[in-house]
């Protein structure tokens, strides 16, 4: 009898700590749920954020002076290193002026939501390289939201985010570049039952 009593103890103690485990109503547990989907929603996030774009510094068409390139309004220095890896040139207008345009390469990589000038040049794209912690903040049976702390890689990127000249005239760009794999990004995800949304995506400083 003492051992049934024991064993019946014993199975009422898993069971608690079983459904302890569970994440139907639970908070604050770390948990790993659905890895794919979770990469998939972070991926599309940081492709719509366009991270690894540069700004063009002033719009194209619009006049500038030859001498461009020592000029800090628009940043001449970084117009200098954009036509040093080939993505704009100079062209002539009005009133002894020069005004941008892009090359066929600049074109290609000329995309995205970057300031002030309008779109950038994207090199390549951000996704998930490694999920390092995937925490549970709430948890029921129609709602979850998680943290999600992860590295980051750079998918077919542009032989001139390498160029010294871009790289020291676009220091957060620079930044990013040089974090591939080691740098992480914080999101909060959440998700009703129709899949995960990115509530918000930030920097681990």
């Amino acid at each position: 009898m003492r051992y049934l009593k024991l064993t019946g103890v014993a199975l009422l103690m898993a069971a608690g700590l079983s459904a302890c485990g569970k994440g139907g109503d639970a908070e604050g547990g770390s948990v790993q749920v659905e890895q794919s989907e979770i990469i998939s929603a972070l991926n599309n996030e940081l492709h719509t954020a366009e991270r690894s774009c540069i700004p063009m510094p002033v719009r194209f068409a619009e006049p500038v002076t030859k001498g461009y390139a020592k000029a800090t309004e628009p940043n001449g220095a970084q117009l200098s290193a954009l036509v040093k890896v080939g993505l704009i040139k100079a062209v002539a207008a009005d009133d002894g002026k020069i005004e941008f345009e892009p090359t066929d390469a600049g074109r290609d990589a000329y995309t995205g939501l970057a300031e002030p000038a309008g779109p950038g040049f994207c090199s390549g794209g951000l996704e998930v390289e490694k999920i390092i912690e995937d925490k549970t903040d709430e948890e029921r049976s129609d709602f979850r939201r998680h943290t999600v702390r992860f590295t980051y890689k750079i998918v077919e990127p542009a032989t001139w985010q390498a160029d010294a000249d871009i790289q020291s005239n676009y220091p957060e760009f620079a930044k990013l570049i040089a974090g591939e794999g080691k740098a992480e990004f914080a999101a909060v995800i959440e998700s009703r039952g129709q899949g995960w949304r990115v509530e918000s995506l930030s920097d681990i400083k």
